[in-house]
């Protein structure tokens, strides 16, 4: 079994002030099982302010996480309701008798050395538990050189296929992207964290994806790609083919979604612009076939608001059983909200008697297993979806 502890703080100017407001809320020192660990997800400012490397030398165990932009909890100690903010600092700390826990951080990323980087950061820091790990959360960085489904496909490899579950580091807005991944109070640009479960952890997991249907057919083959960059579209500029449909106005300050298939129109995949280089050339999140169809992301605030109605119904079926659950959302959906508020008012109206605790938080892309028959699961990189961890 697995016992969680939430706590919070919107503390910026105090960083003792901060720290005591999390110790009061966890109390670890007559709250921790025999093994614990805890994740620890804020916005950008908590780190710049020194906060969040106060909070993570405060505590008696080893803290994981990366940064975010709206954050919504449950908490272990002293509120009757959930509190949400984008400007938060978020730490859930997992307790267990029967549950090892493992977490570690790998040297930079770079597309060459993923591969063995990731493989290193696995290995080493499995062995430090007694058995082979069951469950893996993964946070990766965001690195328009290395996509998630490169990173969540050497992560895959490493660990032979157990179940990998995450969020991508995200902070954007129209003239900063910093994310950053923390582990033990230091913050990286360009690493992947790692925790590790082992144990008798019985995870579910559930999402909902880019929705059949829910994109605007466009006349259009990528007709030059390299990696995650869409170079040309119907042999012009990427770029300007946008412009020229109106996706792109005279600025670019936020991310588009693409939807691409294959050459044959099967296996679509959203795809997210990330960047625009000066030469017109579309740095996305993920690899790029080339000759792959293209169409125009969709997704309505009517379809972002049923597919969390849809996972929560879903979480629901199997609530007896669940001690916490993890939802995390793309930021793409919020935008289309106009904020984060109605998905996480769902969350509040549909959980009210939930009997575990939750914790929501946005994501630069999202990991997220697909069960493939009974029991077993396939690990996959998601963008534009919605997902949840039952523990």
């Amino acid at each position: 079994m697995i016992k969680v502890l939430t706590a919070y703080t919107h503390e910026l100017d105090d960083p003792e002030k901060a720290v005591q407001e999390i110790l009061n809320q966890i109390d670890p020192k007559n709250s921790l099982l025999k093994n614990s660990v805890a994740m620890l997800f804020c916005h950008i400012d908590f780190i710049e302010m020194g906060v969040m490397e106060k909070i993570c030398k405060s505590l008696p165990f080893d803290v994981v996480g990366c940064t975010s932009l709206y954050f919504a909890t449950s908490v272990s100690a002293g509120a009757s309701a959930p509190v949400e903010s984008d400007i938060m600092l978020t730490v859930t700390a997992l307790t267990s008798d029967d549950t090892e826990f493992a977490a570690g951080v790998c040297d930079p990323l770079t597309p060459e050395n993923a591969e063995d980087r990731i493989h290193a950061l696995y290995q080493k820091t499995a062995s430090s538990l007694s058995g082979p790990p069951s469950l893996v959360f993964a946070f990766p960085p965001t690195l328009f050189h290395l996509t998630i489904d490169i990173m969540t496909a050497a992560l895959d490899k490493a660990c032979g296929g157990i179940p990998v579950f995450g969020t991508v580091a995200l902070d954007i807005g129209a003239h900063i992207r910093s994310p950053r991944t923390i582990y033990q109070g230091a913050a990286y640009a360009d690493s992947m964290v790692l925790l590790l479960f082992k144990g008798p952890v019985q995870p579910r997991f559930i999402f909902r994806r880019f929705p059949e249907g829910a994109s605007i057919a466009q006349d259009a083959v990528i007709t030059r790609a390299n990696g995650a960059e869409i170079i040309s579209i119907n042999n012009e500029p990427a770029a300007s083919f946008l412009r020229e449909i109106g996706l792109i106005q005279s600025t670019f300050s936020q991310a588009i979604p693409l939807v691409i298939a294959d050459s044959e129109g099967n296996n679509k995949e959203v795809v997210v612009v990330q960047k625009i280089t000066e030469e017109g050339t579309l740095i996305c999140g993920r690899h790029i076939p080339v000759g792959g169809i293209l169409d125009i992301g969709a997704i309505t605030a009517d379809y972002v608001l049923e597919s969390m109605k849809a996972l929560i119904r879903e979480v629901k079926k199997d609530e007896d059983k669940t001690r916490f659950l993890i939802v995390i959302s793309c930021f793409l959906r919020t935008i289309v909200l106009g904020g984060a508020t109605l998905e996480v008012g769902l969350l509040r109206q549909e959980l009210g008697d939930f009997p575990g605790g939750y914790l929501y938080l946005n994501s630069g892309g999202e990991l997220c297993p697909r069960y493939v028959r009974a029991g077993e699961t396939a690990n996959q990189a998601l963008q534009y979806a919605v997902v949840a961890c039952q523990l």
